[in-house]
Formats: C-alpha cells, structure tokens, sequence
C-alpha cells in the first residue's frame, strides 16, 4: 500500500506520513475511520516502532489524524478551504462541504468600544458598538472563537434581529442598506488563552491562528472583528 525506499534521503518517518496523508486526501480512509495500529504499519513497511510514531505525531500535530487513548488513531474531518479574496461566508463554506453551519452567541451587546477597537473603527468618542462575541461550528465541533464589533450608528436595531438564523452579511446587506466595498484581513499565529481554548475545546496555549477583520461602506467602518480560529481545521487561499 505504501512506498518505503529506504536508500531514500528523505526520513523514513517522513516519507510514511506522506505516504498516509496521500491515502486520507484520496480519501482511501473516510472521515472517523480507524487507520491501521502502528505495529500494523511496522509489518506492511518494514519500520520500527519509533519511526511510525513518529509518523503519526506529524499527521496528528498537521491535523490529519485524532487519537482516542487506548483506540487507536482515527482520520479527522475535512479541512475547511476559505478564500479570503472575497467577503468569506462562513456559512457557505460549510454548507458545501455537507455539513450544518451553527453559532452559538456567548454574549450580544450595544456599549461603548475601548480605546483600541474605536481607533480601529475610526469612531468618535460616545459613538457606540454593537458587540457579538459567539463561537461558529461544523455540526458539533467547534471552529472558531470570535468577537465581531458593528458601528451602531449604522446598524441601530441590529439587536433585535436573529443572527443565528441568517447570514450576518445578508442581514447587513437586506435589513439595513449597507454595502460592503473593501475590507483588509491580518492573519497571525498564536497561542490560546485559557478563554479561546475552553471555548474551542482545545488546550490552554495549544496553537492558533489569529484573523483581524476590518471591513468598510465607502470610507466608514462598518465591521472590525477578531477571530481565534483552529489553525488545523482552515486552509484559507487568495486570487492574485
């Protein structure tokens, strides 16, 4: 099933989680399905313990696999590809790899920014936000923790709507006149708060990736987001 060339310059352990990564991309193991143990795979590829663990730490640290302590190994979930050249529906996105998109709001409030996010925004002080922290799913895991910041001068009553029912972006678009022109992204690696961890069911300065979000109608703000988000879940690509 695998091709081990031991006169190879490349590791063999290396050469083994290509190997499988190759077989989960042909999807040869479907999502949950248990690959082989690894004394399984020291017989098919001739390879020692300490080389198919270590094998099988790189698939598990790039998020192809998942261990059940005492199970075994288990091929993880799809990873979600996102192109960030566009506004990104996150909705849609999971829609279409068959999936059921769902956010669960941790708190919505309108308030006044800190110092930081009205300067991002580019508000006047006493000019409020609308505040939406919440986490989005794929069925049951969770994906990313994020805090969206609305200009309320533009948004007034975007309170009352049920944004865990409709795409943020319609209702922005239908329920309010707004147009969305241009925005830029930051993305950059971090490491996870003990709050980001426990809300995306991972570990307390497990890796991360950070996404800024700043999206504009013509020269005002209209959105500034932060969005913690499982670096092993997303590919995100861009046009150029």
């Amino acid at each position: 099933m695998f091709k081990i060339d031991k006169k190879n310059e490349i590791p063999l352990y290396q050469q083994l989680a290509q190997n499988i990564k190759k077989a989960i991309e042909e999807q040869k193991w479907n999502e949950n399905d248990k690959i082989p143990a690894e004394s399984e795979f020291c017989r098919l590829c001739d390879l020692s313990r300490t080389t198919v663990r270590q094998a099988l730490e790189i698939l598990e640290k790039d998020g192809y696999i998942y261990k059940l302590k005492g199970k075994g190994s288990y091929v993880s979930t799809s990873k979600i590809y996102q192109n960030r050249s566009s506004f990104s529906k996150f909705y849609d996105d999971i829609k279409s790899l068959g999936k059921v998109p769902i956010s669960k709001i941790l708190s919505l409030k309108v308030k006044k920014p800190n110092s930081n996010v009205r300067k991002k925004m580019q508000l006047s002080e006493g000019e409020l936000i609308c505040q939406i922290k919440w986490v989005r799913y794929r069925n049951n895991e969770a994906l990313i923790f994020e805090t969206i910041n609305l200009n309320y001068n533009l948004v007034k009553g975007i309170e009352k709507e049920d944004i865990t029912q409709k795409k943020l972006y319609d209702i922005l678009t239908e329920n309010f006149g707004i147009k969305l022109t241009h925005g830029k992204d930051f993305f950059y690696p971090c490491k996870l708060d003990i709050i980001e961890a426990n809300n995306l069911g991972l570990k307390e300065h497990d890796l991360g990736m950070k996404v800024e979000r700043i999206i504009y109608q013509g020269k005002d703000v209209i959105e500034y987001t932060t969005s913690t988000v499982r670096g092993d879940r997303f590919i995100y690509t861009t046009n150029f």
